[in-house]
């Protein structure tokens, strides 16, 4: 089990600022969302190229890829061009990163009463193309959309197969789509299922994101699990406030609220260890 930072949970502005604090923080791994110009691969092979060669100069390896795949409703005109075109270049990139890990969701939610068939089925054909191009396919669980919780995610995954993809557990995304102890109860319905983990904390007081060490989710108790029970991928930190509980209000100038609430994050899941 290794932590990794999404760069863009570092700062949103510039790779080489996030690259730079994460090498400098002495992480060794980060995970790939958005550039400079777009989300990942929907940005120009030499910007591709840029972040690359920063991760090289870094000393940085890639813990996965998270491109918005299947957050659109299952109807949307694009889900076509993204398996032939989208999947086969992010995954040609994920390679040259040096991952094979990419994420997907699992389509927008409406207001049915489950998921229809054709949200297994396309996750199926995603899995398929991902896997024919030498990768591997993690759904994460997301509030907006189906598979909001780990439960319902992984009811998902066993129509299609998991063999053919594995869960993206993200307890905080689960606390936001209102369940009330995604660890340990949740955890222990689908912690066999896991081979991904998104840190980040939600506050159902204020409906917000927390700092790791607040909110709903007991990331305690959830590291001392995942140990526990031999997990042995990333735990990705991803941060998503810049607003700062009175604790911390006394914070470095040389760093933005951001970045400031992820250096307390990382320090926190050390601290766990």
């Amino acid at each position: 089990m290794s932590i990794s930072i999404f760069t863009d949970e570092i700062t949103r502005d510039s790779p080489e600022l996030a690259i730079g604090l994460a090498a400098e923080w002495g992480v060794s791994h980060v995970e790939v969302r958005s550039l400079r110009t777009g989300r990942f691969p929907n940005v120009s092979d030499s910007e591709l190229k840029s972040y690359q060669s920063l991760l090289l100069d870094a000393g940085l390896s890639v813990s996965g890829v998270s491109p918005e795949f299947w957050k659109c409703s299952v109807d949307d005109p694009s889900v076509s061009r993204t398996l032939s075109e989208d999947v086969p270049r992010a995954c040609d990139w994920t390679h040259r990163l040096g991952t094979d890990l990419v994420s997907s969701f699992a389509f927008r939610r409406t207001d049915a009463p489950g998921p229809p068939q054709e949200v297994a089925e396309y996750i199926g054909k995603l899995a398929d193309v991902v896997q024919s191009h030498g990768c591997r396919l993690v759904l994460e669980n997301e509030a907006s959309c189906w598979g909001a919780t780990g439960l319902e995610a992984a009811e998902i995954i066993c129509d299609v197969d998991a063999d053919r993809v594995s869960l993206c557990w993200d307890p905080g995304n689960s606390a936001r789509a209102e369940t009330a102890y995604p660890f340990p109860d949740e955890y222990e319905q689908i912690k066999d299922l896991v081979s991904h983990v998104h840190i980040k904390n939600f506050d159902t007081g204020s409906g917000g994101w927390c700092l790791a060490n607040d909110g709903v989710v007991d990331w305690s108790g959830q590291i001392e699990a995942l140990a526990n029970d031999s997990y042995n991928g990333h735990i990705v930190i991803e941060t998503h406030t810049s607003i700062s509980p009175d604790a911390f209000a006394v914070k470095s100038d040389d760093l933005s609220d951001l970045e400031w609430n992820t250096l307390k994050n990382l320090e926190f899941v050390r601290a766990l260890y």
